[in-house]
């Protein structure tokens, strides 16, 4: 009998996400990724036995308002929901694609076990981080996939989860001086080096979001390099402080189809402007979050919950309750950008999707670790996919269909091979090569509560 017993009340986003999804769901045509899939599946014997998803949350507006104002001297405009919400733009973009992502995992083979089309509670498990943007997001990918069904997603009880605040709770302190170094590397080895590649980039900001005021935009002109909090978190310092999340802050107007003289004040003119404006964000992540030091310290108990997902005969000292929790067929996390480009880095993974930046995590994007099972001879696979709406899909929010599937890219690592599903990887070698990049956690919290 399906169940929606194991999932956290949500009751007050239920109210406010029905709102925003007025108007119902189309029926969508299988991706054409799926439909070769569904073909070709009966000569190679690949099924797909279970997804485990990490995804980021749907569109949202700036973090902060008034902060942002007071940075660039100018009034940046304003959602229709508070600082950090996931607006209803967002809510029906990500309850859209995960519609069709559930027809693609299906058509290659998942099988959920259901009752009157909604899931058996141990079928599906949904977590989020705690935020309001992430909660809602768990939301959408329910109702999107088994709309009328009652689900919602678990989430902590704590004011942040251990899942995905790693770093910042301190759990894993970082080598400081080794991430320097990294950070300097990357950055051709100095501070100004950077500051001579990014010039540009800097130029462009101060020319599109700063006002004429003697004081605006500060942030600009501060020297390149990179600072650690009292728990040991990395942050960049210099013109990416700011830069970054201003950057985003374009991408998400631009997303959410406000006005496009609101886009970067008229400068977002279509997606090519936008990615141009994308550059200092884009070094945020080149710079600081895909660096292995500080990727291992920030991002190793998500990737440990995941790999016990995949192979939980091989996962180390973890409770039985979290094993039961995550060994279903379908399990989703729902976090941030910042915990996809952890994980994407201890996997050695990296993608170029249209119309975006290099290992760019747009709103929604979600990192699939599929795992197949070839009936002929019983072996295990799994297909690292990067799925994420493009600029232009998420402003129109477009239908996903065959012809109009999802930008994807896919990890092709070593023992990996071409099949008609897609780049397959052995299992174990991608758990083992995986599980070697984790580090240890003095003292391991408690997740999942």
């Amino acid at each position: 009998m399906a169940s929606a017993t194991p999932y956290r009340s949500v009751s007050v986003l239920k109210q406010l996400c029905t709102v925003m999804i007025a108007g119902g769901f189309a029926l969508l045509s299988l991706p054409a990724a799926a439909d070769q899939a569904g073909t070709s599946n009966r000569a190679d014997h690949y099924q797909l036995e279970q997804v485990v998803m990490l995804g980021r949350h749907g569109v949202r507006p700036q973090g902060n308002t008034a902060k942002l104002n007071r940075a660039t001297g100018r009034q940046w405009p304003e959602f229709s929901v508070p600082d950090n919400h996931l607006t209803g733009h967002g809510y029906k973009g990500v309850a859209d694609q995960a519609a069709y992502q559930l027809a693609d995992w299906r058509a290659r083979g998942l099988r959920l076990k259901d009752s009157a089309g909604c899931p058996l509670s141990d079928q599906l498990f949904i977590w989020a981080d705690v935020d309001q943007r992430t909660k809602a997001t768990g939301l959408a990918l329910a109702d999107g996939m088994f709309p009328g069904c009652g689900l919602a997603p678990h989430f902590s009880a704590a004011q942040q989860d251990p899942l995905f605040s790693q770093a910042s709770l301190g759990l894993s302190p970082l080598d400081t001086h080794k991430v320097r170094q990294q950070v300097l590397a990357r950055m051709g080895g100095s501070p100004q080096a950077a500051a001579e590649h990014y010039q540009h980039a800097v130029a462009q900001m101060r020319r599109v979001v700063c006002s004429d005021a003697k004081d605006a935009c500060g942030f600009l002109d501060e020297p390149w390099g990179v600072a650690f909090s009292k728990s040991g978190k990395a942050k960049l310092t210099g013109p990416v402080s700011e830069g970054s999340s201003i950057a985003e802050t374009i991408r998400e107007q631009y997303s959410e189809n406000l006005p496009i003289a609101q886009v970067a004040f008229g400068h977002g003119r279509d997606a090519n402007s936008v990615r141009e404006l994308m550059a200092l964000h884009a070094a945020k992540y080149d710079l600081l979050s895909d660096t292995p030091e500080y990727a291992r310290h920030g991002g190793s108990l998500l990737l440990e919950q995941m790999l016990a997902a995949l192979s939980p005969d091989n996962a180390d000292n973890a409770p039985r309750a979290h094993l039961d929790a995550l060994n279903r067929p379908l399990v989703m996390l729902v976090g941030h950008d910042t915990n996809i480009a952890q994980v994407q880095t201890m996997l050695g993974f990296n993608w170029q999707l249209p119309g975006y930046p290099r290992n760019d995590i747009p709103p929604g994007g979600s990192l699939e670790l599929q795992r197949y099972r070839n009936l002929a001879d019983n072996s295990q696979w799994l297909r690292v996919v990067f799925r994420a709406r493009s600029l232009d899909q998420w402003r129109r929010l477009s239908p996903l269909d065959a012809r109009h599937p999802l930008p994807a890219a896919e990890l092709n690592g070593e023992g990996c091979r071409a099949t008609s599903v897609g780049r397959l990887c052995p299992l174990s070698a991608v758990v083992a090569r995986a599980r070697r990049q984790l580090v240890e956690l003095p003292h391991p919290p408690s997740l999942f509560e």
